[in-house]
């Protein structure tokens, strides 16, 4: 399944793929897995859609690994307590062909522009 296919779903689980490489890429390319879970969320909310499950948004994010468009490690997030979170750390791979199909996307695209009104709205 290519970049282009993943991104052009508006259904299932390759719907929450979409929005998972969505959210990467707006990110700087790397999010703990909780932060991803939120931040595709607050994606979905931002464009008046529902949101997924946090079970299906890690399950999209094994779905990316097997298929090469993320890498995913084990590791402890810093916390404001004693001890930090043992969680994955979720990574977008630089790839020429995801990169140029995120550049394009509409969706993505969208959520952009929502984003520029709202900050336009603080100057």
């Amino acid at each position: 399944m290519g970049p282009r296919e993943i991104l052009s779903s508006r259904s299932g689980i390759e719907f929450v793929m979409g929005d998972v490489l969505r959210v990467l890429a707006v990110c700087m390319g790397a999010l703990w897995l909780p932060e991803l879970v939120a931040e595709v969320s607050g994606f979905r909310r931002t464009l008046g859609e529902n949101i997924p499950n946090p079970k299906d948004v890690e399950k999209a994010v094994m779905k990316l690994r097997d298929l090469g468009y993320v890498t995913v490690r084990e590791g402890i997030k810093a916390t404001m307590g004693p001890k930090g979170e043992q969680t994955i750390l979720i990574r977008l791979v630089r790839n020429p062909e995801l990169i140029e199909a995120l550049s394009e996307d509409d969706r993505l695209g969208k959520y952009m522009r929502i984003w520029d009104e709202v900050l336009r709205g603080f100057r």
